[in-house]
This record gives C-alpha cells, structure tokens and sequence, in this order.
C-alpha cells in the first residue's frame, strides 16, 4: 500500500532512495538538507544527489509502500 495522505491536491508522500535507504516526507521536507516540504525528487534539479549517498537523481527513489 502506498504511504501517502491526500489533502485537496496535494499529495504528501514518503521517497526512499534504493541505494542507502534515506527516507524524507514531502509533507515535512528535510531541513537539514534544504529539502522543503512540498518537494519531490522530481523538483530537483538535474545534478541532485541524495545527502546521504550521493546517488545520482530521481532514478535513486522510490515511492515508499507498506
């Protein structure tokens, strides 16, 4: 089942990376890696990385599901 709430059109949503695991909520952002609520992978630019591994994009996360 896929961790998401729905509040009008916003779709809050947890994204793994495959390769280290870091988790971040658009509902809360990650502050400290400047990711502000409301951001998906798909947000940042084309050079992002994951703070934690560096793994190259949005190709590194997924949608986390139950």
């Amino acid at each position: 089942m896929l961790i998401a709430k729905i509040l009008g059109d916003y779709k809050m949503t947890v994204y793994v990376c495959l390769h280290c695991e870091y988790r971040f909520d658009t509902e809360k952002g990650d502050p400290a890696y400047n990711i502000p609520a409301g951001k998906t992978p798909a947000d940042m630019p084309e050079d992002w990385v994951c703070p934690e591994c560096a793994a190259l994009g949005i190709d590194a996360f997924i949608v986390e599901e139950e």
